[in-house]
């Protein structure tokens, strides 16, 4: 399933990655049949479908936000994702096959791979009414780009990830609409993520007059009308997709409708409504799927896939081969506005002390604990499965050596208390159980001399946001990818700059690492990029910035009812295809 198989464009132009390693690319042709029109390969004849009725989803968590430009968890974008549509759209099961969606094909970088032009399909209105255009998308993009620093900023992950920063900072120089049916994006340097990358839900297309008119760039994000969603349909994520935002009440549920006047009608829903759950108890989330009271469970918990096989009436959907990564994060800036724990945040800038907790941990006892043995120890920042993915024999459980290094790094006794944070209301499908592995994780680490608080938060009121800028000094959490690319997880996720600085997430500064990171990004060459992505890995093994923990591969489950719903590896699903034989 490893993703970014070089695909030739055109003489020194940029690339694109796009496929499974070892398979042909994957960079699909022009189609007309947009990323949700793929149709499960368990789905019946069309003849079979049987239309209407609502679809109850048992998800890990709640929504953070309504605005997809300001979400980096997967809880919001699983929601976002069937109401909120890109340019361009990954072929539905895959993690890496390119496909247009709201564009009308895929564009082929041209000024030595500087510059995209993208045509746009026509006929199409966002779910308030506003046709969707040239100039719509244009605002968009320059909506993000010139977002101010703060509060909207700092929830703009994905696009001071993916782009490197915001306004003179990001790769994105400008975007052009010459006309209502083109979008030309011009950037500084190659970058061959490019295309990819706006598959992902914060570069979601949504409504230039909703955003505007209920006031989706208010800084202070509590009153932000449209990211906090109180506002009912053609209120928040105002997008274009086959289902229209209807609702949503905090930790209760989010209820979405079919889109009556979708633009496609050949992949338009057949379920009338779609209630997504919040369901932070997997005890509970199976209880419910046994009762009835929800048809699908985003994830279960590994330990009752045997409880569900055994039942005719349920069905156990395997995601395939792991595209996650769960890991103790760390931060080492003493000096985060915020930070919780200043002394925690110092401590954790010692490499011996890091390498310690690396030793300290028993990822194998954690494995048969919480995972039901459906993962594997993590020895990298990204999963094997991730293109140019090199085994980096990361330290393995040694309590013995934990403690000399401890002695080593000079750090006395006295000292070696810090905070550990794990979220209180969600579980993650590389973090099944967050309390009971803090707790297992904080035994590990206090049998070595370590003194450990353990700390919570609520996902989304607080933990996310908290994590982004730094509070945390050390805090469960991972990744689930986007595409299963080097870039996603090293650079994406963890370890990119904005501008020239390190993101405030981990404050991790190796302006090497960054210099050889990008320039990966920018090679033309599959030879050049293998080597200076495989460089990379080496780079950040070497400092040991967060200890990888697992590699999972988390299943869902639904009643056998259910059809039609095709699984993907990084949680990219969309429930269009799906329908209720009941």
């Amino acid at each position: 399933m490893a993703l970014r198989r070089l695909a030739a464009l055109a003489a020194a132009s940029a690339i694109l990655f796009g496929a499974c390693a070892g398979s042909t690319p994957t960079q699909s042709p022009s189609a007309s049949a947009p990323a949700s029109a793929g149709s499960s390969a368990a789905a019946s004849p069309t003849s079979a479908i049987k239309e209407g009725g609502t679809l109850v989803v048992g998800l890990d968590g709640d929504m953070v936000y309504a605005d997809p430009a300001l979400i980096s968890d997967s809880n919001s974008s699983y929601v976002d994702a069937q109401v909120v549509q890109n340019l361009f759209g990954l072929k539905p099961g895959t993690v890496g096959d390119v496909i247009p969606v709201l564009a009308a094909a895929l564009p082929t970088p041209t000024d030595n791979g500087l510059t995209y032009t993208v045509t746009l399909r026509t006929g199409i209105t966002f779910h308030d009414g506003t046709p969707f255009n040239a100039a719509a998308v244009k605002y968009n993009y320059d909506r993000w780009k010139n977002f101010p620093a703060g509060p909207l900023q700092d929830n703009a992950y994905y696009y001071g990830a993916v782009f490197g920063g915001f306004g003179a900072d990001s790769n994105l120089v400008s975007v052009d609409a010459p006309n209502d049916t083109t979008v030309v994006f011009h950037l500084k340097k190659p970058q061959s993520n490019f295309l990819i990358a706006q598959t992902i839900q914060p570069f979601g297309i949504q409504s230039p007059t909703a955003l505007q008119k209920y006031g989706a760039d208010n800084p202070s994000l509590d009153k932000n009308t449209y990211a906090q969603g109180q506002g009912g349909t053609g209120h928040s994520m105002v997008g274009t997709g086959p289902f229209m935002f209807k609702e949503w009440v905090p930790n209760d549920h989010v209820t979405i409708v079919k889109n009556p006047t979708y633009w496609d009608p050949a992949t338009a829903a057949h379920v009338d409504t779609i209630v997504f759950k919040p369901m932070k108890d997997e005890t509970a989330k199976l209880q419910a799927l046994q009762s009835g009271d929800i048809d699908f469970a985003q994830t279960i918990a590994p330990t009752d896939v045997q409880t569900i096989q055994s039942d005719s009436s349920l069905q156990v959907i395997d995601r395939g081969e792991s595209c996650n990564i769960g890991q103790i994060s760390m931060n080492q800036d003493p000096k985060t506005q915020g930070a919780d724990d200043p002394a925690g945040h110092a401590l954790l800038q010692n490499k011996d002390i890091r390498m310690a907790i690396a030793y300290a941990v028993n990822k194998p006892a954690y494995i048969q604990a919480f995972y039901a043995g459906l993962a594997k120890p993590a020895d990298n920042w990204m999963p094997p499965a991730t293109q140019y993915y090199k085994p980096e024999n990361l330290p393995t459980y040694d309590p013995t050596k934990a403690k000399q290094l401890i002695q080593q790094s000079g750090v006395p006794a006295s000292q070696l208390t810090i905070d550990l944070y794990y979220p209180s209301d969600v579980v993650r499908p590389y973090m099944p159980d967050p309390k009971g592995m803090a707790q297992a994780i904080a035994q590990d680490l206090q049998a070595v001399g370590f003194t450990i608080n353990l700390k919570s938060e609520g996902w989304r009121t607080g933990y996310i946001s908290d994590e982004e800028v730094g509070k945390f000094p050390m805090w469960l959490l991972g990744w689930t990818c986007d595409w299963a690319g080097p870039d996603n997880f090293l650079l994406t996720a963890f370890f990119h700059y904005n501008g020239t600085s390190p993101s405030p997430e981990f404050a991790y500064k190796n302006d090497a690492l960054n210099t050889v990171m990008n320039n990966a990004l920018a090679a033309t060459d599959p030879t050049t990029a293998q080597q200076l992505w495989q460089q990379a890995q080496d780079m950040i093994a070497a400092d040991m910035p967060t200890v990888p923990l697992v590699n999972s591969s988390p299943p869902a489950a639904a009643a056998a009812y259910v059809k039609g719903f095709q699984g993907a590896g990084n949680l990219t699903e969309e429930f269009n295809t799906v329908w209720l034989d009941k």
